[in-house]
């Protein structure tokens, strides 16, 4: 538009001098392309002018200074650029057809600004620095020191080229994928984890904290490599011998010219932070029910919303509290069972939580819900599912047990001499299934089992404890022993 303006104004111009005032074709010429030019100058500068100030503002909503205060450090902050400017005005000053005098005053009051800004900038910096007294203190919130991290990870200095990605550091990659596959394989959202590193811990020690509370710990060699030493490994390796620590397999630490010949004998070689990462997944599979909070329990539950609102809005909280259910998804994690299938569980807890409030039964109710779930878990590649049974004998006793202790909370009562019987029967049943190949494995009664569960989980905490009715009819199992105790007991 402005240059069709001005396109107009020239033509308009040149036939008015020469039709209207008898003016030449080179004085009209001259003297009309002039007056557009200058009108031009005359109607852009106020907007250039406009435009420069609206920037200034702008560009100043992130600070908090007051407008004068900011106006003052961007244009004189920088003596440079106000000596760029004195300099250019000199060189429109000698310009002709500019005004001399004009643009030469500018430069002058700007080269005078320059310098002086100039000059008392250096004389700041050759200053010695007082620290300034605080006038007023700092209000601290209080509350801050009150929250306490749901995941923390702490790393001696030894270990912070695990985490600086400037020195190839990948450990924040490894968790984000590790936090995806948690999620993948339980139906959790694992919190963001906290790495900092601590001075009080040893070089190359790490420690795992769940809630401030200290779960797992190790020590790490950052200049070697962890070979783990199968059974039938052809020859020992030279290095330092210690345990892997997420499942406690024998390993050594070696140097990287032992590396291609520890594989050939048939170690498993990996790297530092490969150690700390499944190290870091193990901990977390095993310590999920203390991981979901009430608040998680809230979240999955209103993700869920989204596909299945019938579902959540059958959801009584007077017949079915929060807690309940967030209680029944921890005891499935608590023995390992994925709580993905959150609509199952849900509806088993809907339709069950009318006939009883206790939460071991609603727990029961829902692992038969997840009958398909649990024994794709536990069986092998073929179906089966390789297990120990336990002694009709022994099931009795504890039924009589938790009946004779009905009145009080349900325990198992039974006396030291039947509980070390059980011990010592449950671990020769545990070597002759790992011998096999497989995963420890006891079925019985629906009745018995999370009481026994309870009664032998801290002593072996890798054995697994299922029903016979909480498994699909067609399932295969084949028994691998017997857990018995003694008649006398």
């Amino acid at each position: 538009a402005g240059l069709i303006i001005n396109i107009i104004n020239i033509i308009g111009g040149f036939v008015i001098g020469m039709a209207q005032r008898n003016m030449s074709f080179t004085d009209a010429l001259k003297n009309y392309t002039m007056l557009t030019v200058g009108d031009g100058l005359v109607t852009q500068i106020p907007a250039l002018i406009i435009a420069t100030a609206a920037g200034m503002v702008v560009t100043r909503s992130a600070s908090g200074n007051q407008l004068d205060q900011e106006v003052q450090g961007q244009l004189f902050g920088k003596p440079k650029a106000v000596l760029i400017s004195s300099a250019t005005l000199a060189v429109f000053a000698i310009i002709p057809g500019l005004p001399t005098i004009p643009f030469l005053f500018l430069s002058a009051i700007a080269g005078a600004i320059g310098y002086t800004t100039m000059k008392s900038q250096e004389s700041a910096k050759a200053a010695p620095v007082e620290k300034p007294k605080e006038t007023k203190k700092s209000e601290e919130n209080i509350e801050d020191y009150l929250q306490v991290d749901n995941l923390e990870l702490e790393i001696g200095y030894g270990l912070i080229s695990l985490v600086d990605e400037t020195q190839g550091g990948d450990l924040f990659n490894r968790i984000t994928n590790l936090r995806k596959q948690l999620a993948i394989e339980l139906g959790i959202i694992i919190p963001p984890i906290r790495v900092r590193d601590n001075l009080q811990l040893e070089p190359n020690q790490y420690v795992f904290k769940i809630r401030g509370n200290v779960v797992a710990s190790n020590s790490l060699m950052v200049d070697r490599f962890l070979a783990m030493s199968p059974n039938n490994a052809e020859k020992e390796i030279e290095g330092m011998k210690v345990k892997e620590p997420a499942f406690g397999m024998p390993a050594v630490w070696i140097q990287d010219q032992h590396r291609i010949e520890a594989e050939m004998y048939g170690y498993t070689v990996v790297e530092p932070v490969s150690v700390l990462s499944t190290h870091m997944q193990e901990v977390l599979r095993a310590n999920a029910d203390k991981i979901l909070s009430r608040q998680d329990t809230k979240k999955l539950i209103e993700n869920l919303k989204k596909e299945h609102p019938a579902v959540v809005e059958e959801m009584n909280p007077e017949n079915l509290p929060m807690g309940s259910t967030q209680k029944v998804l921890q005891n499935l994690l608590k023995e390992g069972i994925p709580i993905r299938d959150l609509v199952t569980i849900l509806e088993a807890l809907i339709d069950y939580s009318k006939v009883t409030k206790n939460v071991d039964v609603l727990t029961e109710y829902v692992r038969h819900s997840l009958s398909e779930t649990i024994a794709r878990l536990y069986a092998d590649s073929r179906g089966t599912i390789h297990a120990i049974a336990m002694d009709p004998r022994l099931e009795a006793t504890i039924t009589g047990a938790l009946q004779n202790n009905r009145e009080s909370s349900p325990s198992l009562g039974l006396s030291p001499n039947a509980i070390n019987d059980i011990q010592r029967s449950l671990q020769e049943c545990i070597e002759a299934a790992v011998i096999g190949g497989h995963h420890p494995i006891i079925l019985c009664s629906a009745t018995v089992r999370p009481y026994f569960y309870r009664l032998i989980h801290t002593s072996f905490p890798t054995v697994s404890i299922l029903s016979f009715t909480e498994l699909p009819p067609e399932t295969d199992i084949e028994f691998l022993a017997k857990l018995e105790i003694s008649h006398e007991n």
